[in-house]
């Protein structure tokens, strides 16, 4: 289900955006003041409400930004259709300044050209060229032979005699030409057109005998001979959500294989939370769990953990997972909320295109850009020291575009895990007050070399604190980390290429242990190189089909280190191969048959990822989409070569943990697998409401976990293995590791959304996601039970904007129970214990003003409002944090 506004071309910074939630620890208050706590948030959130709902009645709110635009888009389209040139021009202006969009200039231009107004025209197509479109030449020529008519008008007008029985008229006053207008305020008329509502001058027509300097046509006039210059206007939906991601290729939610969801920049902004995570959280069927200050994991449709490995997380199409655990560090980015333009979400498998980790969903987070919007920076204070600050600066010149940015976050932790005056713990030289804490940069620039083709490059850099927790007996875990990327690309219409290197460099160790324990000290890194290459082509075979055809060949290489693994680790070389058809049989039916081929090398061999997807259209705006694919998900450097002695509980006494024992060296485990089929329904008919229904059935298998420790034997002894441990001093007297699980799980779902547009400057929105799981154990198979997914997600918000510059936005989560299998030491032995965790609602919610011309905004945020009305406080997870309330202010500035 997609959201609002959501164009990358073009694009302003709408208004501005906006501010963050946040994190830290929070005392528990007592209960008298938990009551006056609970009252004083009461007449917050009403004093809150009553302010939202006065806005949301102001006469002349501003609707869905992506609606509205789209509205005044079509009048404008058919009032030029039929030669009604000034009010149409007025109402494609008006689109364009909700939400400016290259090709509505271009029909500005246009309009006018047919309409006889040259110079106006003249400069709509200037504005248009800066824009950089791909037609940049073509339209370049229509305006120089425009420029021609315009000096041949004008030569005509001079030379024409003057009759001598008459004295000369005077010319009639006309204003000269205008520049174009910046892509900017609200009201001001773009390309020298009348303000909205106010009447068109008249076009006055030299007297005879008059030297008319500007010469204009009565309207129509000549409009036959502008038509032959200017070609066929852009009637396409230029409002349309358009997705890259589920195809590889721009298109429509319609026409996706996968379903899926944009978040938008509209929903970034008004909802001001700065985690990327927690702006998932609104996509029906994301599982989202906060542990800690600066630890954060994601999945799609169940099967969420502690280094959550089951989603493929990308930046602008790049990989930006850990190849050491397999999970994304999402506070150690080198980009933040202010940078992005919009991110999609493909819920449901992608390996057909992107191969392994693609198992749960993809999460593309598209940013800003270089070149669009304007520079700008973004300063947040919160309570318990939280921090936020961004700045950014972005220019076109010519053919070349950059966008720079920069910035730092500090989230507290939530709660402490380490009282300071424990004198029986060991603790890191971590800031026992810190979740997360990062301070990056990011470079992205564009080279434009010819009509639809293009290099881009890009660097990034961040250095992070984090406090996370790592799996089976790592608890609180601190981890200092820098990441760096340097990526090249070339763009063009029939190949495209891409080639990136990134490392990971960083130092890791527990929080705290009991003296005489050790805090595993380790320095983990990673160096990855990836090339793709991709070769796109549309065609018709035979005749009536259009094909749109996509072959791709890719190679990564991987090496990765760390104490932790083996200490011979192999250099990977990784290779793949996909192919893809969108086959469309007319403007109803399209069918997609995609298949991806992976070689891993732990395994030794190839994996398939077969996908089919046939979409019906009953209308253009309606799509009726059933899809079934496989997916993988291959293992980590961790779980293939771990090689650890884990000490236990009892002083003395260690559990060696490795993937391949003396006793069976030639284990190996195989990758995770998926099977699903699903079935939806989405509707985009009206410009008011849109709403999406989806069910999906998964299979799930030997999904990979730690094993069950055993106790080393006295035939093992034997063999020489257990025994003292001569590097560490301690007795070996169990085995451990990874290993695939025996269990089956059959997952049936489903997924209900929408958004309504009741009246101009509200907006509603709300999703419910359903999540029935049977666990099927074989003969033999002692699996524990493990409902770690809730059934019932539900998601719901309210939207406001108003042309005061007053808007907000007030979201509400609610996910049902849980029970966790998790391992802990437990005295000689770690054992695998279930830990309940009761249903919780979080009401977030976020304020804001905007002024001086929309170019200054303030705002503030407040994440778990509801925080203290409870019995209990929130958590995420049964080792998790206490989730607090947090209020975080900021104050944002555009140039």
């Amino acid at each position: 289900m997609s959201s609002s506004d959501s164009r990358s071309q073009g694009r302003r910074d709408a208004g501005t955006a906006l501010p963050p939630t946040n994190d830290g620890g929070f005392p528990r208050a007592a209960a008298p003041r938990r009551r006056t706590a609970r009252a004083a948030l009461e007449r917050r959130l009403s004093a809150c409400a009553v302010l939202l709902g006065s806005v949301t009645a102001a006469s002349g709110a501003l609707a869905d930004a992506r609606t509205e635009a789209r509205i005044h888009f079509r009048a404008g389209m058919e009032l030029i259709a039929q030669k009604q040139f000034d009010e149409g021009i007025r109402q494609l202006q008006t689109a364009n300044e909700i939400l400016p969009h290259p090709n509505v200039v271009f029909n500005i231009a246009r309009a006018h050209a047919e309409a006889g107004n040259i110079e106006q025209a003249l400069a709509a197509y200037r504005e248009y060229i800066a824009s950089d479109p791909p037609d940049r030449e073509q339209v370049t020529r229509i305006v120089a032979q425009l420029e021609q008519r315009l000096a041949a008008q004008r030569a005509a007008a001079s030379a024409e005699p003057q009759q001598p029985s008459q004295p000369p008229a005077p010319a009639p006053q006309q204003p000269g030409p205008q520049q174009p207008t910046t892509s900017g305020a609200r009201g001001q008329p773009t390309a020298g057109q009348p303000a909205a509502g106010q009447p068109a001058p008249p076009r006055a027509r030299a007297a005879p005998g008059a030297p008319a300097a500007i010469a204009r046509p009565a309207p129509g006039e000549g409009t036959a001979d502008a038509a032959g210059i200017v070609g066929a206007a852009r009637t396409e939906d230029v409002y349309q959500e358009t997705v890259i991601t589920a195809s590889r290729g721009a298109q429509s939610p319609l026409d996706s294989p996968n379903s899926t969801t944009i978040v938008t920049r509209q929903d970034i902004r008004l909802s001001g939370i700065t985690r990327i995570p927690e702006l998932l959280r609104r996509v029906a069927g994301m599982d989202v769990m906060q542990i800690t200050g600066g630890d954060e994991n994601v999945s799609m449709r169940g099967f969420n953990s502690r280094l959550a490995n089951k989603l493929l997380v990308l930046v602008n199409g790049r990989t930006v997972k850990n190849d050491v655990l397999g999970s994304t560090f999402w506070e150690a980015l080198s980009i933040d909320v202010d940078q992005i333009e919009r991110i999609e979400v493909v819920r449901g498998p992608g390996s057909a295109l992107y191969g392994a980790d693609a198992f749960a969903g993809i999460v593309n987070i598209i940013t800003i850009e270089p070149g669009a919007g304007k520079s700008g920076f973004r300063a947040g204070y919160g309570d318990h020291q939280q921090g936020y600050g961004s700045v950014w600066a972005s220019a076109r010149e010519g053919d070349f575009a950059y966008r720079l940015s920069a910035g730092y976050t500090r989230y507290p932790r939530w709660t402490r895990e380490v009282a300071s005056d424990r004198i029986d713990l060991e603790t890191s030289v971590q800031n026992q007050d810190i979740g997360a804490q990062n301070v990056r940069i990011d470079l992205r620039a564009s080279q434009r070399l010819g009509p639809r083709r293009a290099l881009d490059v890009g660097a990034g850099y961040s250095r992070s604190e984090l406090d996370i927790y790592g799996i089976g007996p790592f608890n609180d875990y601190n981890l200092e980390v820098t990441n760096a990327d340097v990526a090249v690309a070339y763009r063009s219409e029939n190949v495209n290429a891409r080639t990136y290197y990134s490392n990971l460099d960083g130092y890791s160790l527990l929080n705290a242990a009991y003296l005489g324990h050790t805090l595993y000290a380790g320095r983990p890194q990673q160096h990855i190189v990836n090339a793709e290459l991709e070769f796109v082509k549309t065609l018709r075979a035979p005749a009536p089909v259009v094909h749109d055809f996509h072959i791709g060949l890719g190679y990564r290489l991987k090496a990765t280190e760390w104490s932790y693994l083996d200490d011979d680790m192999p250099i990977e070389h990784h290779g793949s191969v996909f192919l893809q058809d969108s086959m469309k049989l007319g403007e109803r039916v399209t069918i997609v048959a995609s298949g991806r081929l992976d070689y891993v090398p732990y395994l030794e061999r190839l994996i398939p990822s077969p996908r089919g997807s046939v979409i019906v259209k009953p209308t253009a705006r309606q799509a009726i989409r059933l899809s079934g694919s496989t997916a993988f998900r291959s293992p980590t450097s961790l779980e293939a070569y771990v090689d650890l002695p884990i000490q236990l509980a009892l002083p003395g006494l260690e559990l060696l943990s490795t993937t391949r024992p003396p006793v069976r060296s030639d284990f190996i485990i195989d990758p995770e697998q998926i099977i699903t089929a699903e079935a939806s329904y989405l509707n985009q008919q009206s410009d008011y409401f849109e709403f999406e229904v989806t069910a999906y059935y998964n299979r799930v298998s030997d999904l990979i976990a730690l094993a069950e420790p055993e106790r080393t034997t006295l035939s093992q002894r034997a063999q020489g293995v257990g025994g003292l441990n001569p590097e560490t001093g301690r007795y070996t007297s169990g085995l451990g590791g990874f290993e695939n699980q025996c269990d089956i799980y059959h997952v049936v779902g489903g997924e209900l959304g929408g958004r309504v547009y009741p009246v101009e400057g509200l907006d509603l929105f709300a999703n419910y996601a359903l999540n029935l799981s049977k666990q099927q154990r074989p003969d033999g198979c002692d699996a524990i039970e493990d409902r770690r997914t809730s059934r019932h997600k539900v998601n719901a918000g309210v939207q406001v904007r108003s042309p005061v510059g007053v808007d907000g936005e007030v979201t509400l989560h609610y996910q049902s129970s849980q029970a966790w299998a998790e391992q802990v030491p437990a005295g000689t032995v770690i054992a695998t214990s279930v830990y309940p965790l009761p249903a919780y609602t979080l009401l977030n919610a976020r304020l804001g003003y905007r002024f001086l011309n929309n170019r200054a905004e303030i705002s503030a945020t407040v994440f778990n409002a509801l925080d203290g009305l409870g019995d209990q406080p929130l958590q995420m997870h049964p080792f998790g944090n206490r989730i607090g309330r947090r209020f975080m202010g900021f104050f944002r500035y555009s140039l």
